[in-house]
């Protein structure tokens, strides 16, 4: 089959010096890029395949404060290491907004780290 009006799912090249960036030394440098979410966005639109669910993730872990990522990231990867498929909510937005995303999804489990309270 061949989707019209599609343009390229993978490129590469050579960055030259690319890393004067980061470091002192010239180095050489070469990358690619694969454009999966555009790919499965264009095949699920063509019918071509179909996703019986949104997403594969059990729990989403949802740090309220930016100081807490590391926290989250632990968390996550606790439940990950019991095979509970985990997503990380990052984004400063509203605590409904969190849970919208966790509906539109269909994730069963929402994990909210709340702020400390300072101790008067």
């Amino acid at each position: 089959m061949i989707i019209k009006n599609f343009g390229s799912v993978c490129s590469g090249g050579r960055y030259e010096n690319l890393a004067k960036h980061y470091t002192d030394k010239k180095l050489p440098g070469v990358g690619i890029s694969i454009g999966l979410t555009r790919f499965f966005y264009q095949l699920k639109k063509e019918n071509i395949i179909e996703f019986k669910e949104k997403s594969i993730a059990k729990a989403l872990v949802v740090p309220m404060a930016e100081e807490q990522t590391g926290y989250a990231l632990e968390v996550a990867s606790n439940l990950r290491q019991k095979d509970i498929n985990t997503d990380i909510f990052l984004e400063d937005k509203k605590l409904k907004a969190k849970f919208k995303y966790a509906d539109k999804l269909k994730i069963p489990y929402v994990i909210v780290l709340r702020r400390r309270r300072r101790k008067k």
